[in-house]
């Protein structure tokens, strides 16, 4: 379950964005880690925040391994 905080903020970064649908549901599967590791029975709002910025991460690290 996805609090409404958390929902908007990963619509907001989909519109903002012009992430895919594939990608939507990417974050929200990283979410949906955050949300376990702390036993949390929703997906909020800064798990949402958590994985939008740990998914960023990742591809400025990718970039950096490329050049």
């Amino acid at each position: 379950m996805l609090e409404s905080d958390g929902q908007r903020l990963l619509q907001l970064a989909y519109e903002r964005f012009k992430y895919s649908a594939r990608t939507f549901h990417k974050y929200l599967k990283v979410a949906r880690t955050f949300a376990d590791m702390e036993a949390s029975d929703k997906i909020r709002k800064k798990d949402v925040a958590s994985a939008l910025m740990s998914r960023d991460l990742e591809k400025d690290r990718t970039i950096m391994t490329v050049l």
